[in-house]
This record gives C-alpha cells, sequence and structure tokens, in this order.
C-alpha cells in the first residue's frame, strides 16, 4: 500500500479531538486511556473493567469509543479493551503502512505484547470482525475465542444487489453530508446517537484512511478458525445476505455458534446494545 493514514490538516484533527472526548465521556468514570506503541505506530487504546480481556475492534471509521453502548455490560466481567485501528480515524498515529491484511494480525499481535495480554477473547464489528479474523490466522494460540458482528464487506459472503447502489453512494462519498446520508442507508432507519455517529462521518470525510481492503475469505481460511466462536448477524443488514453467510459458516467453520438477530441492520452491536451484550456474555461464559 505504501501510506499512512492521516487528517487533511490540522483544523480538522482537532475538530475530531473534540467530537472523540464526547463520545469517550460515554464511558464509565473508571475507564482509562492508553497509547501502545506498535511496529506500525502508536495505538490508542480505552480499558475498562476487571477479568478475562476482551479486545473489540471497530467497525470502518468508528473508534474505541464507539463500543460505549457495550463497554459497561462487558465490564462488570471482563477486562474490555477497546481500540482505534490505525489507519482509520482515530487518536492513534499511524507510521508504517500495511502492505496487506496479514498485517492487521501482525499489528493486533503487537497490541496485545504492549499490553502485556498473553491471550484474549477478541471481536469486532464489521471490519473489526475480519481484522480479528487476522489476529486468528496468525497468532491463533493467542485468540481463546471470537466474536464476530456483522462481518464487514465480502469478507463471508457477496454483497447481495439491492444494497450495491449504497455501496457506491460510500465510494463516491467526500464530504460528511455524503457519509451520513450512506449510514442512515446502513442502519435501516435505526435510531443513533448523533455523537457517536457523527465521529464516524466527520473521521472519513476529513482522514485519509490507509488499511487494507476487505477480502472474501476463502472455505479453507474459515476452517482455520477453530477457535470457539460466536458468529452474530442483522437481520436486515444490507453488506451480505445473513442466511447465506449463516449457512456458510455453519457448514465450515468447526466451532462456530451462529444467529441472526432479527430486525438488526449492519451496526447491531450500537442499535441492538441490549441483546448484543447479552449474548457476548452468554457466549463469553
Amino acid at each position: 500500500m505504501g501510506k499512512t493514514g492521516g487528517f487533511n490538516d490540522e483544523l480538522s484533527a482537532s475538530q475530531y479531538r473534540g467530537i472523540y472526548a464526547r463520545v469517550r465521556a460515554q464511558w464509565p468514570a473508571a475507564a482509562e486511556d492508553l497509547d501502545v506503541p506498535t511496529r506500525f505506530g502508536r495505538t490508542h487504546v480505552i480499558k475498562y473493567g476487571q477479568g478475562p480481556p476482551v479486545v473489540l475492534v471497530p467497525g470502518s471509521g468508528a473508534t474505541a469509543a464507539n463500543w460505549s453502548p457495550n463497554a459497561a455490560a462487558l465490564g462488570e466481567r471482563h477486562t474490555v479493551i477497546s481500540v482505534d485501528t490505525l489507519g482509520f480515524p482515530g487518536l492513534g498515529q499511524q507510521t508504517e503502512p500495511f502492505t496487506g491484511p496479514s498485517d492487521l494480525g501482525v499489528w493486533l499481535a503487537d497490541l496485545l505484547d504492549g499490553l502485556r495480554v498473553d491471550t484474549a477473547h477478541v471481536g469486532g464489528l464489521s471490519y473489526g470482525a475480519w481484522a480479528s479474523m487476522q489476529l486468528a490466522w496468525h497468532a491463533p494460540a493467542r485468540v481463546e475465542s471470537l466474536l464476530l458482528l456483522e462481518p464487514g464487506g465480502n469478507s463471508l459472503g457477496r454483497p447481495p444487489l439491492r444494497s450495491l447502489p449504497a455501496m457506491v453512494r460510500l465510494l463516491l462519498a467526500r464530504s460528511e453530508a455524503a457519509y451520513e446520508r450512506f449510514g442512515r442507508v446502513v442502519e435501516g432507519g435505526w435510531p443513533n446517537d448523533r455523537d457517536r455517529q457523527r465521529l464516524v462521518n466527520f473521521g472519513m470525510a476529513n482522514y485519509l484512511s490507509a488499511v487494507p481492503m476487505i477480502k472474501y475469505v476463502s472455505d479453507d481460511q474459515l476452517r482455520r478458525l477453530d477457535q470457539p466462536t460466536l458468529l452474530l448477524l442483522g437481520g436486515t443488514s444490507i453488506v451480505h445476505d445473513p442466511v447465506t453467510v449463516l449457512a456458510r459458516a455453519r457448514a465450515l467453520m468447526p466451532n462456530v455458534q451462529a444467529e441472526i438477530i432479527e430486525g438488526a441492520p449492519h451496526p447491531l452491536a450500537e442499535t441492538h446494545a441490549e441483546i448484543i451484550n447479552e449474548r457476548m456474555l452468554e457466549f463469553l461464559g
């Protein structure tokens, strides 16, 4: 890829930090912010709770702070480690480019090293779910289990024809308003927190991202994911056909617990936080 991510200018970076702070304030008061060095740059994380560690990687353009609807519930039994993905908007600083998808696994392994975490439950939403799979292939012994929420793009299934207009709008989006229009389609009409949504939209409009593109996960790759895995899909998701993805996962993944959350759109960790938190806690034990 040969490039690193960055804001268009210092003014937009400053405005972004202000929006981030408002979303960060939604976390429990005991949460702490950490900056962790990796070979790809300084990674910002938010840490909260006590117990076995759970690493959460956000979707495209979202941040560690965007997991606020899930942090309090998970933090009652686990140490939540929520991550700003290098190469996307956030409070980290990417200094070396990713050269391909496998580098995401290397980066997350570096992050665990920096946090002095040997093994963890690892998961994410959309792009974050795909990044979590990269760690499971790169360092399988370090992943206690996988939490895959609406794996993004065409990672587990091809986008249905009905989603193509929205995907074209995303590719052409250059302004905050354009990203907001796309977000309304993806959310399927579900109400969203204004600050959390603006953090994503403003960041994507004012930050030049430098991350690997999501690629289709082969049958062989799915068979290699032998960690206990929770796969939750939105019944109204526009990024794939959830019924097809569910069937494929059950046929190929050796240790998967998969479910379609009826009525839930793609960003289900936020729109359906209560049921998603319940499912994750049941799975984690």
